[in-house]
């Protein structure tokens, strides 16, 4: 799923923050060309943990990797970001095996999530 503009991105981050029990957070959500990202991924989260306030960025489809063998997601990405939120109070430091770790289990939860999502709203 792409998002095709801001209000849908909010709408759905609305949806997916009472799923994952996230609520209490006040997230903004922005889909961004790649120049207004830190990093080379198709999301990021920023947060303050002491106020529960985080900002999600979400890659805009123009600045995809047309060469990418993988599925762009924006929903999937949505969940994995939003699952930092949970997981921020034992953020590892980058690039260590606890960091590796970590993202591929959040990679794996936010799969998981949004197929089931989608498998029970299908049937």
């Amino acid at each position: 799923m792409i998002f095709e503009n801001a209000d849908q991105l909010a709408e759905k981050c609305a949806e997916w923050q009472r799923i994952l029990r996230l609520q209490d957070w006040d997230v903004i959500t922005k889909i961004v060309r790649s120049d207004d990202m830190h990093s080379d991924g198709q999301g990021e989260c920023t947060w303050v943990i002491e106020r529960k306030e985080a900002i999600i960025k979400l890659l805009d489809p123009v600045d995809y990797s047309p060469r990418s063998p993988f599925e762009q997601d924006h929903e999937r990405t949505l969940v994995h970001e939003l699952l930092h939120l949970h997981f921020a109070p034992f953020t590892a430091k980058d690039g260590t095996l606890e960091d590796i770790a970590q993202e591929q289990a959040i990679q794996c939860f936010a799969k998981a999530f949004v197929e089931l999502k989608r498998r029970c709203t299908n049937e």
